[in-house]
Formats: C-alpha cells, sequence, structure tokens
C-alpha cells in the first residue's frame, strides 16, 4: 500500500513564495510513504527568515505561549485525537521502530512539555517567569530582561520523534521565531505539531518555519544561517563543525554532537528480591528507540561482590532483551548499521576477553567483559557489561570519556549515590539518572551540562542608579 503525506510547515506570509517540494520515500513491509517536504531555494530561505523576524510572537506574553503549547500537547496526548492517530500510524513506516514504541515514546516525549512542566522549565532557568515579558527587580537592585532572539535556526539530527520538540519550544518559550530543518530520517512529527500549533494560536503561526534538504547543502545552510540571530545544531561532531564553519558572528552557534552515556550497578543491590527488576529496567533504556539516542545506554559497569555476579547480571539483562524483541521487535537495520554491527561482533568474538549473549536471530548482543572502558556499541540493542571490583576501577575511563559522555544511569545506596556522583561529577558527566530513566528526560535538565534557554536570551540590565536618578525628572518631583 503507498501513501502520499504533505510534512514541513510554512507560515501564512509564505503562501506566495511557490516553494518547490521534495519526497522523502520510507517503506516498512508492503507499506510505503511518500512525504512531500517544503524545498526552499536559498534565496526563499532569507525571504522566510525576513518576515519571520517580525511575527506576533514577540508581543505575546510567556504565560500565551505556555498555554498554547500546553493545549497542542494535551490534544497529541489524546489517544483519539486524528493527528496522534495520524502519527503513530505514520511513525511506524518512517523511523522503523515497532508501533507500541512509537506509541509509549510519543507519550513519554509529550508529557514532558505539559502547562506546568513548562513553568518548571522556566523557573529552572529564570528567578522570574514575568522576566521574558518586562523588567523585573533584582534582589541587589536594579532590574533585568531576558530578550530572545528574533529569529532561530535548528539543524536536526536523528530519527527519534520528539527530540525537535525541546528545542523549538524553547525558542518559543523566548519569543523567538524558528526556521527549523528536518533530518530526513524523521522529518514529519515536528511539522504535524507546528500546524496544530498554528490552529490553536494564530499568533504563532507565522512563527515557524518546517523545511528539508538534503544534509551538507551548505548554500541553504549558508543561506539559513545568515539572517539567524541563533543557530542550533545536532549531529555528528563532524556535521556540528562543518555548520559552526558556515556561522559568522553575530549569529550565536549552539551545538549538541555526539554523546556516551552508561549505567553502574552497585553491588549493594544486586540481590534475588531487586536484579531482575534491575535488569528489566536496564533493557528498557537499551530498547528505547534502539539506543538512538545520547542518553541511551552503551555500557553496564557492575560490581562484584552483590549476591548476583557480573556475569549473572549479564545472563539476566540478556533474558530481559530477549522477551522485549519478542513483544517490540528490533526495527529493520541499513546496510550500514548491519555491516557495522557484524564488523564489532566479529572483532568481540575473537577476544577472549570478551563473552558474547546473543539472540538467534542477533536482533540483540550483549558483551560480557572485564575491561574497565567506555566504547561506543554499534547501538541497535547492542551493549557492553563490564566487570569491576568497585566503582573506583571506572573513574579512569570515564575520565578519558569527559568530552563525550553525557549520562549515568545509577542504582545504588542513597549515600553511596551521593559519594559516587561526586566524585564522577568532575569527570565530564552532566545527568545522573536511575536506570530505566535514562531515556525519560524531564523538564528542566541541563542538556550537556548547558541551558538552553539562558543561552538563547540576552539579559538587559536597568543599573539602580538609572532608577534612583530618574526620580528627578517624575513631573510630581519638587
Amino acid at each position: 500500500m503507498s501513501t502520499v503525506e504533505y510534512g514541513g510547515y510554512l507560515p501564512p506570509k509564505a503562501k506566495q513564495m511557490e516553494i518547490k517540494k521534495r519526497v522523502l520515500s520510507f517503506k516498512k513491509g508492503e507499506e510505503e510513504l511518500h512525504i512531500h517536504m517544503p524545498y526552499p531555494a536559498p534565496e526563499q530561505i532569507q525571504q522566510l527568515g525576513s518576515i519571520m523576524k517580525t511575527s506576533a510572537v514577540q508581543t505575546m506574553d510567556t504565560t500565551e505561549i505556555i498555554q498554547a503549547v500546553s493545549k497542542v500537547i494535551d490534544l497529541l496526548l489524546e489517544r483519539n485525537h486524528p493527528v496522534r492517530i495520524k502519527a503513530e500510524m505514520l511513525l511506524p513506516i518512517i523511523t522503523g521502530y515497532d508501533a507500541e514504541i512509537i506509541r509509549l515514546g510519543l507519550t513519554q516525549s509529550l508529557q514532558t512539555f505539559r502547562e506546568h512542566e513548562l513553568h518548571r522549565w522556566l523557573a529552572v532557568n529564570f528567578h522570574s517567569l514575568s522576566i521574558l515579558d518586562r523588567f523585573e527587580p533584582l534582589q541587589h537592585g536594579g532590574y533585568t530582561k531576558a530578550i530572545g532572539p528574533q529569529l532561530t535556526a535548528h539543524v536536526w539530527a536523528g530519527n527519534v520523534p520528539g527530540l525537535p520538540l525541546w528545542s523549538l519550544i524553547a525558542s518559543l518559550l523566548v519569543k523567538g521565531s524558528v526556521i527549523g530543518k528536518v533530518s530526513s530520517a524523521e522529518p514529519f512529527f515536528i511539522g504535524l505539531f507546528c500546524e496544530i500549533l498554528a490552529e490553536v494560536e494564530p499568533r504563532l503561526a507565522n512563527a515557524m518555519a518546517i523545511v528539508s534538504w538534503q544534509g551538507g547543502d551548505s548554500e541553504r545552510e549558508s543561506a539559513l544561517f545568515t539572517g539567524a540571530d541563533a543557530v542550533i545544531g545536532y549531529g555528528t561532531n563532524k556535521t556540528i563543525t562543518m555548520l559552526q564553519q558556515q556561522v559568522t558572528p553575530p549569529a550565536h552557534f549552539i551545538s549538541f554532537g555526539n554523546k556516551l552515556s552508561f549505567g553502574l550497578v552497585h553491588h549493594q543491590v544486586l540481590d534475588r528480591q531487586k536484579d531482575e527488576a534491575l535488569a528489566k529496567q536496564a533493557a528498557l533504556d537499551i530498547i528505547r528507540y534502539d539506543q538512538q539516542g545520547c542518553f541511551s545506554p552503551h555500557t553496564f559497569f557492575v560490581e562484584k561482590g552483590g549476591k548476583t555476579s557480573p556475569k549473572q547480571w549479564a545472563a539476566l539483562l540478556a533474558r530481559k532483551l530477549q522477551v522485549y524483541e519478542e513483544r517490540h521487535p528490533l526495527r529493520k537495520l541499513s546496510i550500514e548499521e548491519a555491516g557495522e554491527r557484524a564488523e564489532w561482533r566479529n572483532k568481540k568474538e575473537w577476544q577472549e576477553s570478551w563473552q558474547l549473549f546473543s539472540s538467534s536471530k542477533g536482533s540483540w548482543i550483549v558483551a560480557y567483559g572485564k575491561e574497565a572502558s567506555i566504547e561506543p556499541s554499534p547501538l541497535s540493542r547492542v551493549v557492553h557489561v563490564i566487570e569491576i571490583d568497585n566503582w573506583q576501577d571506572m573513574k579512569e575511563a570515564v575520565r578519558d570519556k569527559r568530552a563525550v559522555v553525557q549520562t549515568m544511569g545509577i542504582a545504588a545506596p542513597v549515600e553511596e549515590l551521593f559519594k559516587i556522583s561526586t566524585r564522577l561529577s568532575a569527570f565530564g558527566i552532566t545527568r545522573i539518572t536511575s536506570i530505566g530513566r535514562m531515556t525519560k528526560l524531564h523538564a528542566g535538565w541541563h542538556q550537556d551540562g548547558r541551558s538552553l534557554m539562558r543561552e538563547l536570551v540576552q539579559l538587559v540590565d536597568i543599573d539602580p542608579s538609572a532608577v534612583s536618578e530618574a526620580d528627578a525628572f517624575n513631573s510630581y518631583t519638587d
């Protein structure tokens, strides 16, 4: 069966621009999907930027933007909403992921942007919600206001639905218009979101544009960046370098490149009452979007000394992955992915220090060993389990990867949790969470240790002296 859809989003002001389309095609089994995406020429990209810099988002109160976004989120959380039904039907074809993984993943992602979560996200970044609307008093005297960029350019990557929502919503909350260039691996969902948002709040209709072109199109990327006040880039380190070379002052470049995440299992939690539940949670972190997120684990370090040995826990994790494979099958790998996986496996099988647990179909692999290192796996349900004497044995491994480590999932008693976190936080880790929640982000998290909203805004201060001296100019002053 073949289906044609029209994706992306163009603001009403761009309707007369006669922007061409490019077709992205996807296939899963017997189902084919052809998505027609806006494909603006370089001069049209610059024109888009010019007309969007004066959108009404700049005149809206922050609470109005929050209410509009949260209303869309509430609609999309309704399983019977037509757009939610369409997303659940088409995203498995686009991404190759299991339909149930898509359903659960969408709900998990959307919940993060409900109204109370957006308030929390802003509260983490600013001492007052109104600081984006007006000058707010400071404790030391004077006043300050946060000014967002008029136009932010976004270059998204990957095939995890919902991830572009983070930077898109952040930009809207600081009252900036957005032109987003989608990934060809998942170009659809963010356009659906923008369509509904424009219907819910027409004042935001001209503040968004979702377009597509082949990655590496320097002519179009240069046109996009030229008119932007800020550029947010996602992708491999190679991609980030290429993008950065095209961004020129005064545009502010914000990038999110390759990252590695891992887990740590303390020996005190390894007993027959906890080990199975823990293995189940670890397996969930692995199968959610097949480790395609920066926060997905590549490695689990497991301490010796528990009632369950690290090797036994590796076998237990393997059994849990098999259970989930029967319920949520691995997506079909590309030729490149399958080749990388085969090369990785062949290398491990020739090394006596590794023992592999895998399914008969090779849909998941657990590599058990004792070498304390953090190395990227080929993803798609491939993970290392490393036996260590105690958590301090992994310090050097983390230190060696401090430029790329991100999330650590941990299972440990409270006192040990804080001791370990204090020591390892000095080695580049930017997020510490429980195993089972590595792939579940919360509003207000500092992506790669930074505040995206704070990086987007410029703070404008009114000195205390300006206010006190202004009193002399009041009409009622003698």
